[in-house]
């Protein structure tokens, strides 16, 4: 065979795939709605339900492409695997959203009126005179190191300049910083 009949043959093999792939896609998309409202019954809010609905034909395609079986024998839609889905991309959402802290901007007003300035500018002092206490009793190498990246010089910049060994400047970078927070906090 030639290359020419090859690369047609596999055009229409590929052709024939995405037809039959656009096929399983749209029947599982006749159900929309119907999806949109088993992620409602999870107690997702509207506006993510679709969504996570989007996701799940994301998943679907990918499955597909993987060459995985997720549809009936008469090629209609399995109802338990797409639940699954559904519900599976609803709890991943959650566990995301749980690591998120909302805070609204009327809480960081209310912070900021009760800040007293005098006692704001105490508490500044007070930590300002415990950092340079904590960076006076570094050794001076480990000092000058953590002041030239801690003004904005990368690690991988200062190694190049003094030829010194990057991972040596990064753990000294580090063994100073990790002392100042045990000091200051």
């Amino acid at each position: 065979m030639t290359h020419y009949k090859i690369l047609k043959l596999n055009n229409l093999n590929i052709k024939k795939y995405l037809f039959k792939m656009s096929q399983l896609i749209n029947k599982a998309a006749e159900k929309h709605k119907t999806w949109i409202n088993v992620v409602n019954s999870f107690g997702c809010p509207k506006n993510i339900s679709e969504d996570i609905v989007q996701e799940m034909y994301i998943y679907l395609i990918r499955y597909e492409k993987e060459g995985k079986n997720i549809w009936y024998e008469d090629g209609e839609v399995n109802y338990y695997y797409i639940f699954k889905q559904l519900r599976g991309i609803y709890v991943s959402f959650l566990r995301s959203n749980s690591k998120i802290t909302k805070v609204s901007l009327e809480e960081i007003d209310k912070q900021f009126e009760e800040i007293d300035p005098i006692e704001y500018e105490e508490q500044y002092e007070r930590f300002l005179n415990g950092y340079l206490r904590a960076v006076d009793d570094v050794y001076w190498y480990d000092k000058k190191v953590f002041e030239l990246i801690a003004r904005g010089k990368s690690v991988a910049e200062l190694s190049r300049d003094t030829k010194i060994g990057y991972y040596s400047l990064y753990n000294t970078y580090n063994k100073v910083k990790n002392k100042l927070k045990d000091d200051l906090l």
